[in-house]
């Protein structure tokens, strides 16, 4: 029997490789590079986009006018969920025009939108031959099951039926996979828990006297300053404001002491809360919003500058870029109610603090001190290359299939 195909499907909210820090987009880039890496046949489904960041990937495009296909936003409202569904259909009729019947196929899907209209527009013939894998990216379906029943009935009601339909579906934590079993009638035999995983050649350690690092201190004008940094989309849920409130008695004390703060602003209100708070407790200069950072080298050397990484989510499923400051060498300060799996483990590059009081004493007694900065800094990479590297991690998905090294075949 000829190779499994394995098809990996963009999710059509902006085009692979990724121009922006779009974490499943982002996922599904890596897996396919360390696939290929491993010897499989495997090709990207995704959305069309005539700018599209030039790559090696293999990729058939499912045609969308450019003014669809090249709006990107939450912001865009009623118009990104049209977005969704004429992506979908036209994604499901390409589907169903390349599978042939003579050869066998996983078709692994990161939306919701994305699997519910396939299977709704394909046959059972067509997909004789087919596994359907679908991962699930959303961090709701982490939380308490009270608290997201009524939400899953409303919006999440398509990836409901789509993990209910799928011959596997892959989860970040733990919670999610309770959730499935308990309230979504999910076999658990058809549930894998499998973490994402980071570039490591990417995101990677830089000394001190790179070029990169030295060219983007001058460019912000902080070549003496000492340096935080937080990556993460900018909304409540995110955090950032309680950050910045927590560490603006640092900035009293240091004046050269500042937080970079990086990602696409999903709720406008609260990002002027942000700069309304700066503004009135007098600390503008010492907080420095960075924008939505392109993925790749240029977010490693903005990880590179800082002393830690902060991050204070009120929920989260689990974070692409708490793997990316850690394999980038950086120190980790993590808020205690974050329930991700690895945060448990010992010696890791991660603190975590409950109030301002941890973390401030955290950042003196931890980050402060050279030498033990330092040692978390090892801790932190070290732990990272050996466990959550795109290359250990995609055995996982693809059990069987892969080669375990490709190069020496």
């Amino acid at each position: 029997m000829s190779q499994t195909k394995i098809i990996e499907i963009g999710t059509g909210y902006t085009s692979i490789p990724s121009k922006v820090g779009a974490a499943t987009e982002i996922v599904v880039e890596e897996i396919v590079k360390s696939c290929l890496k491993k010897g499989a046949d495997i090709t990207i489904f995704d959305i069309s986009d005539d700018q599209r960041t030039p790559s090696n990937l293999p990729i058939e495009e499912v045609y969308l006018p450019g003014f669809i296909a090249g709006k990107v936003g939450y912001s865009l409202g009623i118009f990104h969920k049209m977005k969704r569904v004429w992506y979908s259909t036209l994604l499901a009729f390409k589907l169903n025009r390349y599978i042939k019947k003579d050869k066998q196929y996983i078709l692994h899907f990161h939306n919701q939108y994305n699997f519910f209209f396939f299977w709704k527009l394909s046959s059972a013939s067509k997909r004789k031959n087919v596994k359907l894998y679908y991962t699930n990216h959303t961090y709701t379906w982490s939380l308490a099951w009270n608290d997201i029943e009524s939400l899953v009935k409303t919006k999440y009601y398509m990836e409901r039926y789509s993990m209910q339909k799928a011959d596997m579906t892959f989860v970040l934590n733990e919670n999610t996979v309770s959730n499935l079993i308990e309230h979504a009638n999910i076999d658990k035999e058809r549930i894998k828990l499998i973490p994402n995983g980071v570039n490591t050649e990417i995101f990677t350690k830089l000394a001190p006297d790179d070029q990169n690092v030295l060219a983007l201190r001058r460019k912000l004008n902080m070549e003496n300053k000492k340096i935080f940094f937080h990556a993460g989309t900018i909304c409540e849920r995110k955090n950032q404001l309680q950050i910045i409130q927590y560490l603006t008695p640092l900035f009293k004390e240091n004046p050269d002491f500042i937080l970079i703060y990086a990602g696409g602003i999903r709720e406008d209100d609260y990002f002027a809360s942000i700069n309304n708070y700066c503004k009135e407790s007098g600390i503008e200069k010492n907080v420095y919003y960075a924008g939505e950072l392109p993925p790749g080298r240029e977010l490693n050397t903005y990880y590179n500058l800082a002393e830690a990484f902060i991050f204070a989510s009120k929920s989260e499923g689990f974070s692409l870029a708490l793997l990316e400051a850690l394999a980038s060498g950086l120190p980790a300060l993590l808020s205690k109610n974050l329930e991700i799996e690895f945060i448990k483990v010992k010696d890791n590059g991660i603190s975590t603090f409950e109030n301002q009081e941890e973390l401030l004493a955290l950042i003196k007694s931890e980050i402060l001190c050279p030498e033990k900065q330092h040692q978390h800094a090892l801790q932190a990479r070290d732990f990272v290359v050996r466990n959550y590297s795109w290359d250990k991690v995609v055995e996982k998905y693809f059990p069987g299939i892969l080669y375990a090294d490709h190069t020496a075949q």
